[in-house]
């Protein structure tokens, strides 16, 4: 007799059971399983050092990405997560569900982002970006370090796209550009072809800045890397508007007359013989191999013809011709 009023609670027992993990099923599918409503718009967490599951669970809640928080913290701490998520900046994949997230932050899979030090560019230009920078912390004084044994940091830095992880501090970037910088300059130094008037590197790094803002023209580089060989050679002004540029800085006007190219300044190559003191602009890969190896010509003069590209002359009165030409409209 009792067994036939057992079965039947075992059988009720056993539907109630599946009843229960259908709904437990449905909970863990809703809270870590499915995809955090997002809208296909950029989210980032920021997890701080020693944060807490709590703190980072209630701060998705907050933002509306989750439902159920407690239920979703249970399920950290049986699976003993609580105490390993990783500080830094994270940014919500589309379509990502709370528990693939939270493996991130676990794995520390911070969110990267980068930063272009343009060709061309000078210190104070980079300075300027470096602060703006997104997920970035800057210090100026890091400068300090960058510069090491030169007059100052500028032209020290590779120009190319570094990448950092967000939240990190700038230091590191820019102790990755000037090793990479630092590292070709070398290479190219070694590599130079032979009768360059350069007692050092740096000398030439100065050069290579010169032609980084003298034409946007790789192959032009070349050219014009010849044209400073020739002038340092007969210890002829260089002549260079980008030095003159330079050495006004955030003052300058915006262009050249005959009166502010009398301004007193070492960088100034219209007045001063021989090269600038240090270099005038962060550089790429291409003009650092344009001052190791220049092209062997015989020209002293070139003029910009107003479409990015130059002319060039080897006598004074072939430049002036140019000048008609081209600056003046004269034909």
């Amino acid at each position: 007799m009792l067994t036939r009023y057992i079965k039947p609670f075992i059988a009720l027992f056993i539907v109630f059971g599946l009843i229960v993990c259908m709904v437990l099923a449905y909970q863990f599918y809703s809270v870590a399983m499915k995809p955090m409503a997002i809208a296909g718009q950029k989210v980032v967490i920021e997890v701080k050092p020693h944060s807490s599951a709590n703190s980072l669970i209630y701060d998705l809640y907050d933002r509306g990405l989750i439902e159920r928080p407690r239920f979703l913290l249970l399920l950290i701490r049986l699976q003993g997560f609580s105490s390993h998520f990783k500080a830094g900046y994270y940014q919500i994949n589309q379509d990502e569900s709370a528990t693939h997230f939270l493996h991130r932050v676990i794995a520390g899979d911070v969110m990267t982002e980068s930063f272009q030090i343009i060709e061309g560019s000078n210190l104070a230009q980079v300075s300027r970006r470096l602060a703006e920078a997104a997920y970035l912390s800057y210090d100026p004084e890091v400068w300090t370090t960058i510069k090491a044994n030169y007059p100052n940091a500028e032209g020290l830095l590779l120009a190319e796209t570094y990448h950092y992880a967000a939240g990190s501090d700038a230091k590191q970037l820019l102790q990755t550009a000037n090793k990479s910088l630092l590292t070709y300059l070398d290479q190219c130094w070694q590599t130079r072809d032979g009768g360059l008037p350069y007692k050092n590197a740096y000398q030439m790094l100065i050069v290579a800045s010169i032609l980084e803002k003298e034409s946007a023209l790789i192959d032009e580089r070349k050219i014009i890397s010849g044209v400073v060989i020739n002038r340092l050679k007969i210890n002829m002004p260089l002549q260079m508007d980008p030095t003159v540029i330079y050495a006004y800085g955030s003052a300058y006007p915006g262009k050249l007359s005959h009166e502010s190219m009398k301004i007193d300044s070492p960088y100034n190559t219209y007045r001063y013989r021989g090269l600038p003191p240090t270099p005038i602009a962060m550089v790429g890969r291409a003009s650092l191999d344009a001052a190791a190896h220049p092209q062997a010509n015989k020209y002293l003069y070139f003029v910009a013809k107003g479409d990015g590209s130059h002319v060039f002359s080897r006598t004074y009165e072939e430049q002036r011709q140019a000048i008609s030409r081209y600056m003046h409209g004269e034909e």
